[in-house]
């Protein structure tokens, strides 16, 4: 902080004063809205306000679901709760009307609301995100951030790509915080591999050199199924931008992890052959004569006495099966990855007649990485379901066995000759986790996604940022394109964009060794100074005047909303004259605003 000053200080005291105001208030005093009431958000979203005594100021659902939402909400405890409704033709839009989003912000005014939550269909991600960050209100968006109809076209996952850069756009320019609700960002398990795999990468300068994240939840969605609005195959959109975008998002995370190298060891470049399995697929396998067979003896939907041979053409993928390739600047590889996500594999359900499209319908997971780097470490995550959540055992220790709800084992493999340690350990992930912790929980993901709502609403949230995930968008991107290209017979390898200046890791941390402290604590006075904002940081430019050493010093700050680098490319002079000449050349260096040209820089004069 000594070296902001002027218009830099102001900012920041004023975010800082923002931000104590928020936290003074506790969890009952904050009003907020949520979009949507399907099954997620009443398993997460209202338990979480029920759990915590919170209100729910206001539900904003569509006309058609107004009586059956009242119902729910006054028999669940949510009597108080507003309701706003959009006619039905209003659900797939990109952009809120504008008579409809100023009626809703006159009412988010009224009810005092500062935090909305959006839990609705994902093709209207977009037009509530859109909202809340014009009108600075605090948002939680379930993933994945958006899509929208036929994602199957090249055009419509082109502008799923854009809807994200002008979100980042809008955020940039919004006092408010967005999010994106990826719980296994605040995942005990998680978080402690990135911590050991941040350790050894860091300290041995070895890059994680192989990844392989296998996924699969049971999803069995028969053909009579496929007509649905939740997450509705009929649009496009399957697999990858369901519940695949986790894993997506995971693997960015340990790409992110290698980014701190430098030189040969970087990754500057990505690619992607995908490989997909479709309903189309599916029929084959599984066909319409099988399910009459498999379930003779129960009440077979007249859909497949209608319907000898289906077809679902582009219809969203079952499962989606990646092969990638991270190289550096000359070409050559540095992680292989590969990504199996599926939700045609093995599964419990057992009835034709659908239950329902989220949790009890013999939905279960099947979750395994696998991390190497080079031949110093492995991880691996073992975490097998065999039942669904309805056949809860009451003694938690039991669900964390093989089979159990729960389970979920971390098996390290060291090469002890060089980094020391165990040469094996295995982890349970309740041992990462307090008594306290672990009573009263839905589950660890679910006790993860609680962890990430309350420091939302706290404003303490220093993860799943929309801004940290560029370069998970980038990944789905390419491997949307894969899907693509599968439905046209192409053959073609995607490349993945890993280094533009969204997608760039947080720099600031990696940079802080360049930061100097030799005259941190002697009295300045300030003579220029500018500021320069490009997307996820800000650059700083001084030049000041140190009486107590009769001379003038010059460097830029960088402030990238994690850290912040108090002095780099810091330069003294006895002489004014050769000190403004300095300043104007940094300064021509932090408005170019290009991150990579700003540490080559810095890198050459160290």
């Amino acid at each position: 902080m000594n070296n902001l000053s002027g218009r830099a200080v102001d900012l920041v005291l004023s975010s800082l004063n923002n931000v104590n105001s928020e936290n003074k208030k506790t969890l009952k005093e904050i009003n907020v809205a949520l979009v949507g009431l399907g099954p997620h958000a009443k398993r997460i979203y209202l338990n979480y306000l029920r759990k915590h005594k919170m209100g729910l100021s206001l539900l904003i659902e569509l006309e058609s679901n107004k009586q059956i939402s009242r119902k729910y909400l006054d028999e669940n405890g949510f009597k108080r709760t507003k309701i706003f409704t959009i006619d039905n033709e209003y659900k797939d839009l990109e952009h809120l009307p504008v008579k409809v989003a100023d009626n809703l912000l006159a009412v988010f005014k009224t009810l005092e609301i500062t935090h909305l939550l959006i839990s609705t269909e994902p093709k209207a991600h977009n037009m509530y995100i859109e909202f809340g960050l014009k009108n600075n209100i605090h948002t939680l968006t379930d993933k994945p951030i958006t899509v929208t109809k036929n994602m199957t076209s090249l055009r419509s996952i082109e502008k799923v790509r854009k809807q994200y850069y002008d979100i980042v756009k809008l955020a940039e320019n919004s006092s408010a915080m967005c999010k994106v609700m990826c719980q296994r960002q605040y995942h005990k398990g998680y978080e402690y591999i990135k911590n050991l795999l941040n350790e050894v990468v860091s300290k041995y300068q070895m890059p994680i050199t192989y990844i392989d994240i296998y996924h699969c939840d049971g999803n069995w969605e028969m053909p009579h199924d496929l007509e649905k609005e939740n997450h509705p195959y009929k649009y496009g959109y399957g697999k990858l931008f369901h519940s695949g975008y986790h894993f997506i998002d995971l693997l960015s995370d340990f790409l992110k992890i290698n980014m701190q190298l430098k030189g040969t060891k970087r990754i500057t470049k990505g690619e992607v052959n995908s490989r997909c399995f479709t309903p189309n697929d599916e029929i084959n396998v599984f066909n319409i004569e099988d399910y009459k067979r498999i379930f003779k003896n129960q009440d077979i939907p007249d859909y497949y006495f209608e319907n000898d041979n289906p077809k679902f053409k582009k219809y969203g993928e079952k499962n989606f099966y990646g092969l990638l390739e991270f190289r550096n600047k000359n070409n050559q590889i540095i992680t292989n990855a590969n990504l199996n996500l599926l939700h045609y594999g093995f599964s419990r359900r057992g009835w034709i007649e659908s239950k329902d499209y989220y949790k009890n319908n013999g939905r279960i997971r099947h979750e395994r990485i696998n991390i190497q780097v080079g031949p110093l470490l492995n991880i691996q995550v073992h975490s097998y379901q065999s039942k669904e959540i309805k056949d809860r055992d009451p003694n938690n220790l039991l669900e964390e066995q093989v089979g159990g709800l729960e389970h979920f084992d971390i098996d390290i493999y060291r090469n002890v000759d060089v980094i020391g340690g165990k040469p094996f350990e295995r982890i349970s992930l309740g041992s990462l986790y307090t008594d306290k912790e672990r009573k009263e929980f839905l589950g660890y993901n679910e006790l993860s996604r609680e962890v990430y709502l309350t420091n939302f609403f706290k404003g303490k949230c220093d993860k799943g940022d929309i801004k940290d995930q560029a370069l998970a968008i980038e990944i789905l991107y390419s491997c949307a394109k894969g899907i693509h290209n599968y439905y046209n017979n192409k053959e073609i390898t995607e490349k993945i964009n890993v280094c533009n200046e969204y997608t760039y890791p947080f720099i600031a941390k990696r940079l802080k060794g360049y930061s100097n402290k030799s005259t941190i604590n002697l009295n300045k006075k300030e003579v220029l100074s500018n500021i320069y904002h490009n997307s996820i940081y800000t650059i700083y430019n001084f030049m000041k005047y140190v009486p107590s050493n009769s001379n003038y010093e010059v460097f830029i700050s960088i402030d990238d909303t994690k850290n912040v680098v108090g002095s780099l490319l810091f330069k003294t002079f006895k002489y004014k004259f050769m000190a403004y000449i300095y300043y104007k050349h940094i300064e021509y260096i932090a408005n170019y605003k290009k991150i990579t040209y700003l540490e080559k820089q810095i890198e050459k004069t160290n």
